[in-house]
């Protein structure tokens, strides 16, 4: 008896497009965090005039680091979670596959 396995180019696809966007997603997280650490080094001085200039008289007496690594986080941590969506559908795609 032979046995012949098809094989739908869908799942494939669909799993090369997940790796494609997980690894977009980790060097993006890689990308923000690099970014944030030369915030921490002070080399985005002008970054305080901009955001002094247009929220100063709503601005509590924060430093300029802080609003920085908030500009940098949310976009590294919505990244992240995009990651593990990603990796979870990969997982699904893997089980329905295999049935």
């Amino acid at each position: 008896m032979s046995n012949s396995i098809s094989f739908d180019p869908s799942f494939q696809i669909a799993k090369v497009f997940i790796r494609l966007g997980m690894i977009f997603s980790v060097v993006m997280v890689a990308i923000f965090i690099y970014i944030a650490y030369l915030a921490s080094l002070g080399i985005f001085q002008e970054w305080d005039r901009e955001i002094q200039s247009a929220f100063g008289q709503f601005q509590p007496e924060t430093s300029p680091f802080f609003w920085q690594l908030i500009i940098l986080s949310i976009p590294a941590i919505g990244f992240l979670v995009i990651f593990f969506v990603l990796g979870w559908l990969g997982k699904r795609i893997q089980m329905e596959g295999q049935a």
